[in-house]
């Protein structure tokens, strides 16, 4: 791991706040909400979720920044682009595929990328939960499974 500390290296900082500036935009723009889960199978994280778009294309923008609870204490933003990819007719749930950059903020800096698939269960409102599963290849956790509610 590389030792970076805030004053010599600034990045993981910057992204957390950036992180936060996204997902923080109105929920007409997507929407935020918290998450939490199981990482690497034994540790239990907390954390939180914005989803904007779409912005490329077909393809939603969703920032996310996770605590991992227990002795590591481990920090991850991410960074991912989804696309629904299979709505199931009359249900409203939709199947969607996601990838993008992992960063692990602490207790070193690490960088890696992260493949998901999850469903998208919706609720009034605009309101809807996610259950997903998360692959990491690189220096980043390699499994999460999570659920989220969004706003």
């Amino acid at each position: 791991m590389t030792d970076c500390s805030p004053r010599v290296c600034p990045l993981p900082l910057l992204l957390a706040a950036g992180l936060i500036l996204l997902a923080s935009l109105p929920a007409a723009a997507g929407g935020f909400g918290p998450r939490l889960g199981l990482e690497d199978g034994d540790d239990f994280f907390l954390g939180a979720q914005g989803e904007l778009g779409p912005v490329l294309g077909e393809a939603n923008l969703v920032p996310g920044l996770d605590f991992r609870l227990g002795d590591s204490g481990t920090t991850t933003a991410n960074v991912d682009l989804r696309w629904y990819l299979l709505p199931l007719p009359d249900t409203g749930l939709r199947f969607y595929g996601a990838a993008g950059p992992t960063l692990v903020l602490s207790p070193g800096t690490e960088l890696g990328l992260s493949l998901s698939v999850g469903l998208n269960i919706p609720m009034q409102s605009n309101r809807r939960y996610n259950v997903e599963y998360r692959f990491g290849l690189g220096d980043i956790p390699e499994s999460k499974v999570a659920v989220a509610v969004l706003f």
